[in-house]
């Protein structure tokens, strides 16, 4: 047991002294810079299938600080706005107003990423998930356009859990 501990230490040791002298390793530098404001559209199919949304507005703020060690320049966060006004809802239900999600997530070194969000408060919880492809499509180094898969799930105490499935598409504004 004293060996390993006297091992661990060793090593934790040479780790913090190569950190202490040189710096943490550099790994490569983010595919391109995803900081921006983005406008697009969200569609899908709601989990019941009453109802295919085909085209509703989605506006996402987005940041990455490239001034970060790796791999926390590869982070990403915002907030994505979710626009309800193409939905045929019901009167009963009234206008739903506009949803802010807040999301954070990571660029992957071929401009895939992830975005994710979860927040749950007095049974209700929202689970809002980005996974697409980012696109320097002028090659200046900020990300043009952004499009892939999303789904948006609601949970409700007592309920069984219901949202959207479907795709995404935005371009910086």
């Amino acid at each position: 047991m004293k060996a390993v501990s006297a091992s661990v230490l060793a090593l934790g040791l040479s780790c913090a002294l190569c950190v202490g002298l040189s710096g943490c390793p550099e790994g490569p530098p983010p595919p391109f810079d995803t900081t921006g404001t983005y406008a697009g559209e969200w569609w899908g199919t709601s989990d019941d299938a009453l109802q295919e949304i085909t085209s509703c507005p989605l506006t996402m703020t987005l940041s990455q600080d490239l001034t970060r060690l790796y791999p926390g320049d590869h982070g990403v966060e915002g907030t994505v706005v979710v626009d309800y006004s193409c939905l045929d809802l019901p009167e009963w239900v009234g206008e739903v107003p506009p949803a802010t999600v807040q999301v954070a997530g990571l660029l992957a070194d071929d401009g895939t990423f992830s975005l994710v969000s979860g927040g749950c408060g007095t049974g209700i919880c929202v689970v809002l998930g980005l996974t697409g492809q980012g696109a320097d499509t002028d090659a200046d180094g900020l990300m043009d356009t952004y499009a892939g898969q999303w789904t948006y799930t609601i949970l409700l105490a007592g309920v069984p859990p219901f949202g959207v499935d479907g795709g995404f598409s935005v371009e910086s504004q």
